[in-house]
C-alpha cells in the first residue's frame, strides 16, 4: 500500500479512539450526575467498544482470525451492556 494510505488509516484509528474516549467520558459524567445504573451499563458498553477497537488495532496475533475473534468478543460484551442499559432505563 502507498504511504499516504497508511497515514489515512492512522488518522482514522486516532479519530475513532478519541471519539470513543469522548463518548465514554460523557457517559461516565452522566452516570456520576444521575447515579442511574443504566448509565453505568451504557458507560461500560462504550468503554468495551473503545477498548475492543484499540485491542484489535495494536495487539497483533499471528493468526489474524483470532485477532478478529477477540475484537468481536469485546463488541459482543459491549452490545450486551448496551442492551442492559436500554432495558434498565
Amino acid at each position: 500500500m502507498p504511504y499516504s494510505i497508511y497515514n489515512l488509516i492512522t488518522v482514522a484509528i486516532i479519530v475513532r479512539f478519541l471519539l470513543g474516549i469522548t463518548l465514554t467520558i460523557m457517559a461516565l459524567r452522566a452516570f456520576l450526575g444521575t447515579r442511574n445504573f443504566a448509565m453505568l451499563y451504557l458507560t461500560a458498553g462504550f468503554a468495551l467498544i473503545t477498548v475492543g477497537s484499540l485491542f484489535s488495532t495494536f495487539y497483533r496475533i499471528e493468526d489474524l482470525r483470532i485477532d478478529r475473534f477477540l475484537s468481536n468478543v469485546f463488541d459482543i460484551f459491549a452490545l450486551i451492556a448496551l442492551i442492559i442499559a436500554i432495558k434498565k432505563s
